[in-house]
């Protein structure tokens, strides 16, 4: 590993606060609700729970249209299965997961914009590894088109 002195100048840290062309100017807020942290409603537990929730509205005498496998179990890759070669049930579980999602993680970037050190925010980058798959692809889009529908 090595340390900023030995460190290239074009190459920056893992969680440096300035690059070449980008300045970031925070990250996250410990915003809080009843419910706890803001951002916790934008993560992939929360993602899951929606997920889970889903399926359990739709459960009948014939089982999970997605199967048996726990949410919380459920490969991101699997859901983009689901979403392209699965049963229409099932890929519609899947869609309301996205949909519900991308409202979550709307109200939490608009909450965030509120703040003096988000206020003039350009660009915001999702982490976590919601951009590995189709369905974290959709959840990004779909809650940039519900920004933009605010002109946030």
């Amino acid at each position: 590993m090595s340390t900023p002195s030995t460190q290239s100048p074009g190459l920056a840290g893992h969680g440096a606060g300035k690059l070449a062309t980008v300045h970031i100017d925070t990250y996250n807020a410990e915003l809080r609700d009843e419910g706890g942290f803001i951002g916790d409603r934008a993560s992939g537990r929360a993602f899951r729970a929606i997920l889970e929730d889903g399926r359990e509205r739709v459960r009948d005498g014939c089982g999970d249209p997605i199967g048996s496998t726990p949410s919380e179990d459920i490969s991101k890759k699997k859901l983009d299965r689901v979403m392209q070669d699965g049963d229409p049930e099932a890929a519609g579980v899947v869609l309301g997961t996205i949909e519900e999602f991308a409202q979550e993680f709307a109200t939490v970037i608009r909450r965030f914009m509120r703040l003096e050190e988000w206020r003039d925010t350009q660009r915001i980058v999702v982490g976590g590894g919601l951009r590995d798959s189709c369905v974290g692809e959709l959840a990004i889009g779909r809650t940039a088109v519900l920004l933009k529908r605010v002109g946030a």
